[in-house]
């Protein structure tokens, strides 16, 4: 963990050193982008909100690039861009996933291995599933690219669903049925005769 911290330290300080002129950019860039109803450029919706989203395309692309990796051998002749999408769809997992609301009480360093575990599982096990489906597709590319983003587009919605719903719960606004089914439960209609 002291790593991190030097890690954290030393950027802090690269970025409150910044030049004068920069404050000037941002403020043409918060004008700019307040006519288009988005988020200002602070660094809270820069690390939170805008990489994410930058996330959230990189997870497009990887699923198209693999459901249908020639489109992007065409695209990027000289290199293999899949570790990158990857990472960069990681990573935005793992912002989003640290700024949740319901991750604030915990520590760093556990907000900090969770945010990691998501951000790496997402991107992962949607690339496991997009391999197995592409297995099935065959040599379709068309309906390959269309199934890769449908897919995507169907976890990033359920993951988000799910997301709200926790917080939801942790804030108390959604209350738990009293009466939930228990695998230990005394009730007669769970109980099954052999």
């Amino acid at each position: 963990m002291d790593i991190l911290e030097k890690l954290y330290h030393n950027l802090r300080r690269q970025i409150i050193n910044l030049p004068a002129t920069v404050p000037k950019t941002v403020d043409l860039v918060n004008k700019t982008v307040s006519n288009v109803r988005l988020p200002p450029f602070t660094r809270d919706n820069v690390l939170y909100y805008y990489l994410p989203l930058q996330g959230l395309a990189s997870y497009t692309t990887l699923s198209v690039s693999v459901m249908n990796p020639h489109i992007m051998v065409r695209l990027f002749p000289q290199r293999d861009v899949t570790d990158v999408l990857f990472l960069t769809a990681g990573g935005g997992a793992g912002l989003w996933i640290w700024a949740r609301p319901h991750m604030a009480a915990a520590t760093p360093a556990r907000r900090f291995s969770w945010a990691f575990l998501g951000g790496c599982l997402w991107p992962l096990g949607s690339i496991f599933l997009w391999a197995i489906l592409r297995s099935s597709v065959g040599q379709r590319p068309v309906l390959g690219t269309i199934l890769g983003v449908t897919t995507g587009a169907m976890l990033t919605n359920i993951a988000l669903d799910y997301f709200h719903y926790v917080e939801l719960m942790f804030c108390g606004e959604v209350h738990l049925p009293e009466d939930t089914y228990s695998p230990n439960s005394d009730d007669e209609k769970y109980d099954i005769d052999i």
